[in-house]
């Protein structure tokens, strides 16, 4: 009797760990070069703040979005012109060597549920290191279960400037 039992808790058990997953991050390019001052992007809320805060304890120089806002004024610029290859270039005269943007999407808790992370350079255009980040995720949404396994602002924020600073050994 005490076998069966045992038995049918260890099924459950595996059934319930089958129908959870971990937080997943991709990313497309990474290592930033240690010593460039990074700017965030003001549209990149408080996930990119959380971003910015992980890679100044870690050493970078970073520009936030109010002080990125106040640039882009006093150059006359907005968020859909900061692309552009002149603009990148201003920037790049006022000390900035390259621009984060971060575009999240919040779950029903409000924890991020998904997150992407690009760092453009402001002197040769390209992307220097790019992550796309999903939350993890256990059992019904909400349940207890769930909430252990989904990560906060810091959490995430911690998971992304982890990647941003792993080298990918696939691009060369």
């Amino acid at each position: 009797m005490m076998g069966k039992i045992t038995k049918s808790v260890i099924i459950l058990f595996c059934v319930i760990l089958n129908g959870c997953a971990s937080s997943r991050v991709t990313t497309v390019r990474g290592l930033i070069p240690k010593g460039i001052n990074i700017a965030l992007a003001p549209s990149g809320g408080i996930l990119a703040e959380a971003i910015g805060i992980e890679l100044f304890n870690r050493g970078f120089t970073v520009i936030d979005t109010n002080e990125m806002s106040n640039l882009m004024m006093r150059y006359n610029l907005t968020e859909i012109e900061i692309s552009k290859p002149q603009n990148l270039q201003t920037l790049k005269q006022a000390g900035i060597d390259a621009i984060m943007t971060v575009k999240s999407v919040s779950g029903v808790d409000n924890k991020p549920q998904s997150a992407s992370v690009r760092l453009n350079s402001t002197d040769t255009w390209e992307i220097i290191a790019g992550v796309s980040w999903e939350n993890g995720w256990g059992g019904q949404a909400g349940s207890v279960l769930d909430r252990s396994k989904r990560k906060d602002i810091t959490g995430a924020a911690e998971e992304i400037a982890n990647a941003l600073l792993t080298k990918n050994l696939e691009w060369r």
